[in-house]
């Protein structure tokens, strides 16, 4: 018997295979959106993980802007009095205190010219951080000790990425027409911005750029066992003194994973809204061309019905199409969405940001899910016209034209 309905089905399918593959094509676009978000889901986590790490769990970072956007301050060019950052220190419990700033300035090297994002900030303070707090490592060169040795670091994909030729400790950077010496050369992070930014001392970024006794953020490192929520709040306090910057963000470890939870969250939400629509609309879809299958196929049911095929028959018949219909649409939308989330790790990974997809990191379980709720789908779109088509008496089927 299945054997039977399985050969009516796909020569029913065949004879309107364009309005079968548009039915099908909503089905595949919400299952895509729902295997990406799986797909990518881990690899998003621990990248996040290692963005986290720029907030270690000794740091609390100063940023201008609200604290439900502190990115936003940053790039819009708000700066602190770099001293209003440095009286920071008088706060019991803070060990350091690096104020930071950042821009995009003109480099050659050997002719190439590039923009290049750079990364200012008092050497030895921040040695102190990059190496305990933030595990940022030179592979070569060594650290800069002066802070008017017109000397820079760069990041690993700076050194070995951005220009042609590849730049080695010694050589020499032209930036804004200035010579600087290669001092070293950073391990590789994992996160875009970290790996393609060059370091130099806040002495010479302000002489560049004319900047003086400006700062766009600042690392706060904290003392062993200092209470980190505390200490956020007297910061807080302090800044509110000062009037140059009014909105500002002072996100310590548990507030910015927090923060970066909810945008996760609120994207993964949006995404999946967006996969639930198209799932309806898909079925949508199924249920109008198990409509018009019906009315096409009503002398076929009625000659069916004529030589004794039960009105359960028929109603199975055209259930299992329309949950083939489904079927096929959840195994497109899963092979197409493994694709695309394979190519977004490529992506990612050619922008530095590494293990955003891996077959080993799969929820097969859920994949296997989601198959089934495309089964289901398809079935549930098809009961009306299902029922419609069991319950035509069979003479009126025959007389239908």
């Amino acid at each position: 018997m299945l054997k039977n309905f399985l050969s009516l089905i796909f020569k029913s399918v065949w004879h309107r295979p364009m309005r079968g593959w548009l039915t099908i094509l909503g089905i595949i676009i919400g299952v895509m959106l729902v295997v990406i978000i799986f797909a990518l889901s881990s690899g998003i986590q621990n990248a996040v993980a290692r963005l986290l790490q720029q907030f270690g769990s000794d740091l609390v970072i100063i940023l201008p802007g609200k604290e439900t956007n502190p990115f936003l301050g940053l790039a819009g060019g708000q700066k602190f009095k770099e001293d209003n950052l440095l009286d920071l220190k008088n706060i019991r419990g803070v060990r350091l205190v690096v104020p930071m700033n950042i821009a995009i300035l003109n480099t050659e090297f050997k002719g190439e010219k590039k923009s290049v994002m750079f990364h200012s900030q008092p050497w030895r303070e921040y040695r102190v951080v990059a190496e305990e707090s933030k595990a940022l490592k030179l592979i070569e060169g060594t650290w800069p000790e002066k802070e008017d040795a017109r000397e820079v670091i760069l990041g690993n994909r700076a050194a070995f990425k951005l220009f042609r030729a590849t730049p080695m400790v010694g050589d020499e950077l032209i930036i804004k027409g200035r010579r600087f010496r290669i001092a070293g050369i950073f391990s590789e992070v994992g996160m875009q911005d970290e790996d393609n930014q060059i370091w130099m001392s806040m002495k010479d970024f302000q002489a560049l750029t004319a900047q003086r006794g400006m700062a766009s953020s600042a690392a706060v490192k904290l003392e062993p066992d200092a209470n980190a929520e505390l200490i956020a709040r007297q910061i807080k306090f302090k800044l509110s003194e000062q009037e140059v910057v009014r909105d500002f963000s002072v996100l310590t470890p548990a507030k910015a994973n927090q923060l970066i939870g909810n945008i996760l969250s609120v994207i993964e939400i949006s995404l999946l809204l967006i996969a639930m629509i198209s799932l309806i609309v898909g079925a949508v879809g199924i249920m109008n061309t198990m409509y018009t299958s019906v009315l096409e196929r009503t002398k076929q049911i009625g000659i069916m019905k004529a030589i004794g095929a039960s009105d359960d028959a028929i109603l199975s018949l055209f259930l299992i199409e329309s949950g083939l219909i489904g079927f096929t649409g959840g195994i497109l939308g899963i092979f197409f969405g493994l694709i695309v989330a394979w190519a977004a790790g490529i992506a990612a990974a050619n922008f530095g940001i590494r293990g955003l997809f891996s077959l080993a990191s799969l929820d097969f379980f859920g994949l296997l899910s989601v198959l089934i709720i495309t089964f289901v789908t398809g079935i549930v779109a098809g009961i009306l016209p299902a029922r419609q088509a069991s319950r035509m008496e069979p003479a009126d089927a025959l007389r239908y034209e």
